[in-house]
């Protein structure tokens, strides 16, 4: 099997967890082969095609809705999209407080075993997929709280009609035991990413040689530092360009970027357009969220 990146997952500010849509054409994400430590909701409204999680292809019809563990590796959904039209609603969400809630309220305790099951990822065999989904699509443009409320009501749902298990199992060949010491490293450059942070600087604060913080590193995410400073880096400018009126130039420097032309260079290199046609695309879609996420 051909190794995943790790994806460092940002939510929007004043948000706790990540909610977006796209369709096509506009699909910045690409085929990527990714796992990260939060659980993802994926609803599909309508289309066939083929799902590629952990070691399994598997098909669905008429529309999906799944809910993935933490570190399950999987491809973009659009990789094996059959239909004519394409679209997609994405939640992306940290569980363990909720598992840490259902210490204390017996009203999550529903929930906190949907998760538990959710390792293996879960696939819905009801009709309820389409009402959840509607609550799913809802979500798009809601205040942070009126998400969360939003969230709460998904997940009670899920619990409570009938599911699948998708019987795959989460990515254990990528270090997945040092999640905890990657997570620190992705707070340290979301952190300093404006700065002209390095891997001296990085391999200080976590009490490593630099050498060995490089070693780690890649083996840990699939790629090296230098190509995930750049990816959160442009992951934060797209946040910019799609929800304030700043310009490119200053967007660039805002984040960190020393040099305007070397800015227009990754950015159409990560996520294959120019920044420009990036946020025209964004008004012209009406799309509510992202780019993609390293």
């Amino acid at each position: 099997m051909r190794k995943a990146s790790f994806e460092k997952v940002i939510p929007p500010k004043g948000s706790s967890f990540k909610v977006f849509y796209s369709k096509a054409p506009f699909l910045p994400y690409g085929g990527r082969w990714h796992f990260h430590p939060e659980y993802e909701i994926v609803y599909l409204p309508s289309g066939k095609g083929k799902r590629f999680i952990g070691t399994k292809i598997s098909r669905f019809e008429d529309g999906d809705l799944i809910l993935l563990g933490p570190n399950i590796p999987h491809n973009c959904f659009n990789v094996g999209f059959e239909s004519e039209v394409y679209e997609e609603y994405v939640i992306q969400f940290k569980g363990e407080d909720i598992k840490e809630a259902s210490k204390f309220f017996t009203e999550f305790e529903d929930i906190q075993e949907l998760l538990v099951n959710s390792n293996a990822g879960l696939t819905l065999t009801s009709k309820d997929k389409h009402d959840i989904g509607e609550i799913i699509k809802s979500m798009i443009g809601l205040s942070p709280l009126e998400k969360l409320l939003q969230l709460f009501r998904v997940l009670q749902k899920l619990a409570n009609t009938s599911y699948e298990s998708l019987e795959v199992k989460q990515f254990l060949t990528l270090s997945v035991n040092h999640t905890e010491r990657v997570r620190d490293i992705y707070k340290i450059i979301q952190e300093n990413y404006q700065t002209a942070i390095s891997t001296r600087q990085v391999a200080q604060q976590i009490g490593m040689t630099e050498s060995s913080f490089c070693r780690f590193f890649l083996k840990s995410t699939g790629k090296t530092f230098k190509q995930a400073l750049t990816e959160i880096r442009i992951q934060n400018a797209c946040n910019l360009l799609v929800n304030t009126d700043a310009t490119i130039t200053s967007i660039a420097f805002d984040c960190g970027f020393n040099s305007l032309s070397l800015f227009n260079r990754l950015f159409k290199r990560v996520i294959e357009d120019t920044p420009n046609k990036y946020r025209q695309k964004y008004v012209n879609h009406l799309q509510v969220s992202f780019p993609k996420t390293a």
